[in-house]
C-alpha cells in the first residue's frame, strides 16, 4: 500500500491526487468546468451519490449540479484521503471529509435536513482509470460512491473507540493526508465549528 502522502510520490500517483483535489475544490462552490475535467467522457462514469440516487456521465451530474446549485454553497471543506492504491491503469482511493455550508439548505429536496446550521460528514470510494474515455492514456475518475460520516463520539458497535474513530481520517495504515477547500474570499477567515465570523470576532484559524 501506498501512503497518501506528497513526498517521493511517483508521477501517477500524483496525477490520481491531482484529479481527487480538482473534484474536492469544484464541490465548493460547484465549480462546473473543473468538475468536467475529472471524468470521462460519454456516459462512462457511475456515481452512486450521497442522495441515494445513481448517476451517469458528466451531462447527468452537471444537471445535479446545476439543481443543488440553487441552494447555498459550501463555505469550507476538510477532506482527509485515508488510503491511496494505484496499480498499472487502475486506482483507488478512500477518503473522509467534513463541511459547512454558508447558510442552511431550505429545500427539502436534499440529503441534509432543512434550515439545520452544522458541520455534516461524508466518505467516499473513487476509483480512477488511466483513459479519459476516448482511450488517451489520462487519469479520471471512472467511479465515486458517497455515503454519511458516522456521528461523533460514537463507538462502532463491538468497539469502544470513539476517541480515535471521531478523528477525522483516522486509520491503521498511517496519518492521512488532509487539506482544506474555502470559498473564494473567505481563505483564512472561516472554520467548520463557526462558520463565517463577525467582524468583531477573532477569526479563527483553519
Amino acid at each position: 500500500m501506498q501512503q497518501p502522502t506528497t513526498k517521493s510520490l511517483d508521477h501517477d500517483t500524483r496525477d490520481v491526487l491531482r484529479v481527487h483535489q480538482q473534484w474536492w475544490k469544484a464541490n465548493v462552490g460547484l465549480d462546473m468546468e473543473a468538475m468536467k475535467g475529472c471524468f470521462p467522457s460519454g456516459d462512462a462514469f457511475s456515481m452512486f451519490n450521497r442522495n441515494g440516487f445513481t448517476y451517469f456521465g458528466v451531462d447527468e451530474l452537471t444537471k445535479l449540479w446545476e439543481h443543488y446549485a440553487q441552494g447555498p454553497p459550501r463555505l469550507i471543506q476538510t477532506v482527509a484521503i485515508v488510503r491511496l492504491e494505484v496499480s498499472s491503469d487502475i486506482a483507488w482511493l478512500i477518503c473522509e471529509l467534513k463541511y459547512r455550508r454558508v447558510s442552511p439548505v431550505t429545500s427539502d429536496d436534499h440529503w441534509e435536513p432543512a434550515n439545520v446550521d452544522e458541520v455534516f460528514g461524508s466518505k467516499a470510494t473513487e476509483i480512477y482509470h488511466r483513459d479519459d474515455g476516448n482511450g488517451r492514456p489520462e487519469w479520471r475518475m471512472w467511479h465515486f460512491q458517497s455515503g454519511a460520516l458516522h456521528p461523533a463520539n460514537e463507538n462502532r458497535p463491538a468497539f469502544d473507540d470513539s476517541d480515535q474513530t471521531s478523528q477525522l481520517g483516522y486509520n491503521p495504515y498511517g496519518p492521512p493526508l488532509t487539506y482544506t477547500y474555502t470559498l473564494e474570499g473567505y481563505a483564512g477567515q472561516a472554520s467548520l465549528e463557526e462558520g463565517i465570523p463577525s467582524p468583531d470576532k477573532e477569526v479563527p484559524s483553519t
